[in-house]
């Protein structure tokens, strides 16, 4: 009896000790991935900075905000969330062309373009590349299903959200190619980005988390919190509605 309870014993501590080493290990291999993680991200970061982008973009987040005054020295959008929000195809392609997505000068209401430097495409692929590594965890991706065509119902709310009871057009440029007049326009305002094209530059989950929680995003902006009783309160599905809308913009 005594020998079977030593032997009950002695497993229970092999198995206590066998427990312990693994925590250890494991415990040991997180802190050497983070510790990798961190070299990873310093190493990208002093590529990102040796090409001047820090001079124009900062690369942390959420986003700060900051008075009214001194927004004028913003010269470009806070790249915390770029893996999250633009597609590296788009990416690779407009570094090495940049064209203006708004109207009006970064962090103004002055009408104007701020030229951003061309890279060439073995730096645009390098940098595109690197920059889909900063994300914010907050953005689940499959939130806004990838459809091929959006189905009939979600469509219809869509265009009732986008172009009558959610000020879009307001700010946002878009492309209509079916109107009345049988001849494609474009319409909308320069304040906010360009939507022409959005399917291709944008991220459908982005802009969901976008419309969302706006404040974390672009605290210094002029967008909307949809939830405000100022403006037309959004529901989840209105918000999948309307992302999976603007990622039909092509």
């Amino acid at each position: 009896m005594n020998f079977n309870k030593q032997f009950f014993l002695f497993i229970i501590l092999i198995s206590i000790i066998c427990i312990t080493e693994n925590k250890t290990v494991s415990e040991s291999r997180t802190f050497e991935q983070k510790k990798v993680e961190r070299t990873e991200k310093k190493i990208q970061e002093n590529l990102l900075f040796t090409l001047g982008c820090n001079s124009c973009h900062a690369f942390e987040g959420p986003s700060k905000k900051i008075p009214l005054n001194a927004r004028k020295r913003i010269k470009g959008p806070n790249l915390w969330i770029a893996g999250n929000k633009y597609q590296k195809k788009y990416l690779e392609t407009w570094l090495q062309k940049p064209t203006p997505i708004r109207g009006v000068i970064w962090g103004t209401m002055r009408k104007g373009t701020f030229h951003h430097p061309s890279l060439s495409s073995q730096k645009a692929k390098i940098v595109s590349s690197l920059l889909q590594n900063y994300k914010d965890l907050q953005i689940k991706t499959g939130t806004v299903p990838k459809w091929k065509k959006i189905p009939r119902r979600i469509l219809r709310k869509a265009r009732i959200l986008f172009q009558k009871k959610t000020p879009c057009y307001s700010c946002h440029k878009v492309y209509i190619r079916k109107t009345v007049y049988r001849t494609p326009i474009k319409v909308g305002g320069e304040s906010g980005p360009s939507f022409i094209n959005a399917g291709k530059r944008l991220k459908g989950d982005f802009i969901y988390f976008f419309l969302k929680n706006p404040k974390r995003y672009n605290p210094n902006g002029r967008m909307p919190v949809f939830g405000d009783k100022a403006f037309h309160v959004l529901n989840e599905t209105d918000m999948v509605a309307l992302s999976a809308y603007i990622m039909s913009f092509r």
